[in-house]
């Protein structure tokens, strides 16, 4: 049985189709612009453009807003497991500490801190 998605999300699931057909119909020949293709999908030029050099969609972006990265979330993450097979707690204040260890080991100046949740 399909998704049930509300209307936006539906909008925007149909328009990710039409840029990768388009990328797919620039790629093998069958539409030799970009603006063309833009206009034959009926979708924004700019988007094509930016999807075709590169640009992920927004669906695959981490938000601005999250401090640490992927590969730090998940090694926090297996710490916490780890330290959880243990039979130890882990106290949330210890979890800060450990995550703001690993936004210094960056080295960006001034160094980011976590924020309270």
């Amino acid at each position: 049985m399909p998704p049930i998605r509300s209307e936006s999300q539906q909008k925007s699931a149909n328009q990710e189709g039409k840029i990768l057909l388009a990328l797919d119909d620039i790629k093998n020949g069958r539409i030799k612009s970009l603006r063309a293709a833009a206009k034959l999908y009926e979708i924004p030029p700019a988007t094509l453009h930016h999807r075709a050099r590169g640009r992920l969609p927004r669906v695959d972006q981490r938000p601005p807003s999250y401090k640490l990265t992927d590969l730090e979330e998940n090694s926090l993450n297996e710490w916490i497991i780890s330290i959880d097979t243990r039979r130890a707690a882990p106290r949330p204040t210890t979890i800060a500490e450990i995550a703001n260890i690993l936004l210094t080991t960056r080295g960006t100046n001034p160094s980011p801190t976590i924020g309270k949740n």
